[in-house]
């Protein structure tokens, strides 16, 4: 039976003027969010300045998410680490606190070949047994490609998806053959995702406009997506903070950005 795809944000993580974790203002935020119709959180990947964030910090934010959320919607918190022994011990972490699945990264940094990537991640599998596990892909910041064969060998040790940031919708179409989940993680090609079968959307833009995300799951059409590509195009990831202050929040990222 066909679903509605599912619109999960790209949680930001807001700093107060010393760059110190702001636990009030995410559970504002996550409230508007909710109230808004969103279907899930991803707190701690790439917009939520995860790689910037220590260890002890990424287990506040994602158990301040989980607390924010108190069941209403689905909690993904992403893990990945460049390494993968810190990356399942922060897996084993999590899954104390009551998250609905876990995300982690393709490892970063260092060139890794097709069998060192499906290790990485069958370490990840062993740990998170409970729980739906994505494997997130953007190779343009990692360096290093998840192909289809590894997606499919790890979907049959229980991968149940992938958040593919590719921004290839050729390689979207080859991770939906694998018969996982995907997630499209460019808000460009949500709509084209949606059609071809995407269990749903990990969006940026719905920190600020979660109701053009909620209207594409709902059946919003061209004019849609048109819109989300023209403010997409003013609003890299720094700018959706400045585009909530006017709702009271903190402007503030995590050195060097700042």
């Amino acid at each position: 039976m066909a679903h509605d795809p599912l619109v999960v944000v790209a949680l930001l993580t807001p700093f107060d003027e010393r760059g110190r974790f702001d636990r009030d203002a995410l559970v504002s935020h996550v409230d508007w969010l909710i109230e808004a119709g969103v279907d899930g959180l991803m707190p701690c990947g790439t917009t939520g300045e995860g790689p910037l964030l220590a260890d002890d910090e990424l287990l506040d934010v994602v158990a301040a998410t989980v607390d924010a959320a108190r069941g209403r919607v689905s909690v993904i918190a992403h893990i990945g680490r460049a390494d993968t022994h810190t990356t399942a011990r922060l897996a084993e972490s999590v899954l104390a606190g009551g998250i609905d699945g876990i995300s982690a990264v393709v490892p970063y940094y260092y060139r890794c070949s097709d069998d060192e990537i499906l290790e990485h991640f069958r370490a990840v599998l062993r740990t998170a047994v409970d729980v739906p596990t994505y494997a997130y892909t953007i190779p343009e910041r990692t360096g290093n490609q998840l192909s289809p064969g590894v997606v499919r060998a790890l979907a049959a040790e229980g991968l149940r998806g992938v958040k593919d940031s590719t921004k290839s919708m050729e390689r979207h179409r080859e991770y939906l053959a694998c018969g996982v989940d995907v997630l499209i993680g460019t808000d460009a090609f949500v709509l084209e995702a949606f059609r071809a079968g995407a269990a749903g959307c990990v969006s940026a833009l719905a920190n600020v406009r979660p109701d053009l995300l909620v209207a594409l799951r709902d059946g919003g059409g061209a004019a849609v997506q048109q819109e989300i590509l023209e403010l997409r195009a003013e609003t890299p990831f720094r700018a959706l903070k400045r585009a909530l202050a006017g709702r009271g929040y903190p402007p503030a990222y995590r050195a060097p950005l700042a």
